[in-house]
């Protein structure tokens, strides 16, 4: 028997990437969300439709240096979510900022919920989420 509790974001596929990059899993706590992409188009392989959503969520994690905080590891990891439900946003701005992504499963859905920070906030449920990729924040080309 394993009394093992398992997280939710280990629900997600890939979530590896994130865990190598930052050493644990991020809050996003003051993280921006970058981009959002919806998709419903047809897949191919079973004609069907498939409601989809991307995102690119800026994160880091803070570190002392020489007695001041200093963003580490500081990244923009992209998710893609499958079999998209109950999505609501609000408050879409130039600059989106997070106090936290919370994840959780609720029978056998994936929910995703953007908690606010300053006037933007989501939540959605999926069947699917997958870690893309997690690249450096690179200001002059990621803005």
């Amino acid at each position: 028997m394993n009394n093992r509790t398992t997280e939710a974001y280990e629900a997600i596929e890939g979530h590896q990437l994130v865990l190598s990059r930052f050493g644990m899993w991020p809050s996003f706590h003051d993280g921006e969300v970058h981009r959002i992409v919806l998709d419903r188009t047809p897949q191919r392989r079973a004609s069907t439709v498939l409601p989809t959503l991307e995102v690119w969520i800026r994160g880091w994690t803070m570190t002392m240096l020489e007695g001041q905080y200093v963003l580490a590891n500081d990244s923009v990891v992209h998710f893609r979510f499958e079999d998209v439900s109950e999505f609501e946003l609000e408050g879409f701005n130039q600059q989106n900022v997070l106090s936290s992504l919370n994840l959780s499963i609720d029978a056998d859905l994936l929910h995703v919920e953007f908690e606010h920070c300053y006037q933007f906030s989501g939540e959605f449920r999926a069947r699917k989420g997958m870690v893309m990729e997690v690249t450096p924040f690179k200001p002059e080309t990621d803005l």
